[in-house]
């Protein structure tokens, strides 16, 4: 059947303070409590490094957002992973293939257990499967066979969806599965699937397309060619489905780097208030506002754009020090106090401020 064959292609190649959520680009949303936190693209690209060796991972395959619970330490565990998948069935013939495909590897159990609404009541069993017929909901468990910490065990769930299907991933202490367990099936069984806008098939063919331009921008950036990365950005801006707010978003971001490096101020600062408009926590892009808005003397509005940085990045990457070294110097240039925050962006490992610092904080 061909929507089988598409998924199932695809599936090969993966081998593998108030309440929170993920929207995903394919017309999924996903409800977490509080005590999850999404973490920067960065982190997320760092975690897949260092957990490659722990699954079967593809370096071309990347997962749309990681979560990680609040208050753990950098390693531990556990965390949720999303992937996006562009196609979608309903037949249960195609699902059985993909349930073939995950228990016919030797760290799966080979038989899958039926179940209804599992988020009532249901316990998981370390290499046990599980599929909901109902809510078209597959769940797969298996021991990782590796020890960080304590030994890991891996959770995947794929919900065959309408238009789409999304695939979900955790993997967390073996002695905490019990209770891990009970927010992943929560998490899953929290999927409301909105449908998209866009026909697949012309969904597929725009996002690639966009794509194309948008990875000859990058390169041509790379070369510090501004203007020819600057007409790629653009036509992958265009060519964007309207699902693809967060690559958008990247675009647009780049783009305004771009134009920040030939001076262009103003349209860089354009640039950047479109991609927080479609990421409304982008941290970096609310960081290269206000440098921009910094360097054109608009110290208010750029030191409320750094504080911005601040509670979005929240410390998780450098963008947080670079906001509070160019912070400090905004305040500084106002009259007011920056000491502070240019004392803590040293602490943090920003030395471009020590020259600031020792000139007006000395």
């Amino acid at each position: 059947m061909k929507t089988y064959c598409i998924l199932f292609s695809i599936l090969i190649a993966f081998n593998c303070s108030a309440q929170t959520y993920y929207a995903s680009p394919l017309g999924f949303k996903i409800n977490f409590d509080k005590t999850w936190k999404r973490v920067p693209k960065e982190i997320l690209q760092k975690k897949l490094n260092d957990i490659k060796q722990l699954v079967e991972y593809r370096e071309d395959v990347q997962f749309d957002a990681c979560y990680q619970k609040i208050g753990n330490a950098d390693m531990d565990y556990p965390y949720i992973l999303f992937k996006n998948i562009h196609a979608a069935t309903d037949n249960e013939t195609a699902i059985k293939k993909v349930q073939e495909y995950f228990t016919s590897k030797s760290t799966f159990e080979k038989t899958v257990q039926n179940m209804v609404n599992g988020k009532f009541g249901l316990e998981l069993t370390v290499g046990k499967n599980y599929y909901d017929a109902q809510n078209k909901i597959l769940i797969l468990t298996y021991d990782i066979g590796i020890s960080i910490k304590g030994n890991l065990v891996g959770m995947f769930a794929f919900y065959f969806g309408k238009k789409a299907s999304l695939m979900t991933y955790c993997y967390s202490y073996k002695d905490e599965f019990k209770y891990d367990q009970k927010e992943f099936i929560n998490i899953v069984y929290s999927i409301e699937d909105k449908g998209m806008v866009t026909d697949m098939s012309h969904y597929t063919q725009k996002h690639d397309i966009a794509v194309k331009y948008y990875n000859d921008g990058k390169m041509q950036s790379e070369n510090e060619n501004r203007q020819e990365a600057i007409r790629l950005y653009t036509k992958a801006i265009e060519n964007y489905p309207v699902e693809d707010t967060y690559m958008k978003s990247e675009a647009l971001y780049n783009r305004g780097l771009n134009k920040r490096y030939i001076n262009d101020y103003k349209g860089a600062i354009a640039d950047y208030t479109q991609a927080i408009k479609h990421r409304p926590n982008y941290f970096k892009a609310y960081n290269n506002r206000g440098y921009a808005k910094l360097l054109l003397e608009d110290y208010t509005g750029a030191i409320i754009d750094f504080t911005m940085t601040i509670k979005y990045d929240n410390y998780n990457t450098e963008f947080s020090s670079m906001a509070l070294g160019n912070r400090g110097i905004a305040k500084v240039f106002l009259g007011q106090d920056g000491c502070l925050d240019l004392k803590k962006s040293i602490e943090l490992g920003n030395q471009n401020a020590h020259k600031f610092y020792n000139e007006y904080c000395k």
